[in-house]
């Protein structure tokens, strides 16, 4: 979209956003879309959009202080994912920094994931928590495993 069409649009109350990648892209980013009534769920639906997270050179015993229950993910200024701390790591060792007690590279997927596969695949690798994040690994949520039902 022109930015004269993007001006016009602002006049008229819309949002306009200049975007110039994929609608792949823009889906995996967790950004505004229209979906039919009745779609089917998204990561992003299920996320916890406010997570407990720290920056890489705050010190564990702070942040266990801070934090109730782990895990916590590991930020920079920009929300990057860098790592987690489960709660071994938040118990281990309190007056050494997150970068160096963090498990780097934590599981991660889009936005726009189907839901229902996704917590299946969680349920048969019990992987704890999977972060839902950016293409440029920013973070959106995090997505926690549901219990198992009693039947």
């Amino acid at each position: 979209m022109s930015p004269r069409a993007a001006w016009r649009l602002e006049r008229l109350g819309f949002v306009a956003y200049d975007y110039t990648g994929g609608k792949a892209d823009w889906l995996a980013s967790g950004l505004p879309t229209v979906r039919p009534p009745g779609g089917a769920p998204r990561a992003l639906d299920a996320a916890d959009r406010d997570p407990p997270t720290c920056r890489p050179d705050e010190s564990v015993g702070i942040v266990a202080a801070r934090a109730s229950v782990g895990p916590v993910v590991v930020v920079t200024d920009t929300r990057v994912v860098l790592g987690l701390l489960a709660d071994e790591e938040l118990r281990a060792a309190p007056a050494a920094v997150a970068e160096d007690s963090m498990r780097p590279g934590p599981t991660t997927v889009r936005a726009h994931e189907p839901l229902a596969p996704l917590l299946e695949r969680m349920a048969k690798r019990p992987a704890g928590v999977i972060l839902v994040t950016t293409p440029e690994g920013i973070l959106l949520g995090v997505l926690r495993p549901r219990p198992a039902t009693q039947d």
